[in-house]
């Protein structure tokens, strides 16, 4: 359970670090993402997924 909260944690951390630091480029990037076709939106979430958990199998 420790690593699970230390995960969203870490995530917490970059996701602000990203608003905080680059908040106009973070809106036009979700403007972006706003205009993309659901389909496509769907399969990068999925790769992203498989991505991460390849990182963590390795890991």
């Amino acid at each position: 359970m420790d690593v699970f909260i230390l995960a969203i944690a870490v995530f917490l951390l970059f996701e602000g670090t990203v608003y905080a630091l680059f908040p106009e480029q973070t809106k036009r990037m979700l403007a972006s993402i706003m205009s993309m076709n659901t389909n496509n939106l769907r399969i990068f979430g999925l790769v992203m997924v498989a991505l991460g958990a390849m990182i963590i199998w390795l890991v």
